[in-house]
């Protein structure tokens, strides 16, 4: 094992121990968490970085998502302006609608 990854921790059949030096007011944070929730000072530091790794992804999503929206939204926007798009009336967008509702009404039990 190279003394880098010694630096890091054992690994275990779970995963691998980090030591991580932390500034006393965010222990002093990361404790209280801990005692509300009635759980290890470890147990708490591992679902905080969880939770925020998650907030992370979930947010690279969101972005990727609305990145794509916008360029659909610029994509029809063009296609209006030359004229490819027809218009619906909201009558049949209501009927579809109705449709819809009734079809799914009967699958429900």
């Amino acid at each position: 094992m190279s003394k880098a990854a010694a630096s890091m921790g054992r690994r275990s059949a779970g995963g691998r121990a980090i030591r991580v030096v932390i500034p006393e007011d965010l222990e002093a944070k990361v404790e209280a968490e801990a005692r509300r929730r009635g759980l290890t000072l470890g147990t708490v530091v591992r679902m905080l970085l969880l939770e925020r790794v998650e907030e992370l992804d979930d947010l690279e999503r969101l972005t990727r998502a609305e990145e794509w929206q916008r360029a659909e939204a610029w994509a029809t926007w063009q296609r209006m302006k030359d004229g490819d798009v027809c218009e619906v009336s909201k009558s049949e967008i209501d009927a579809e609608f109705d449709h819809a509702l009734l079809a799914a009404r009967r699958v429900t039990p």
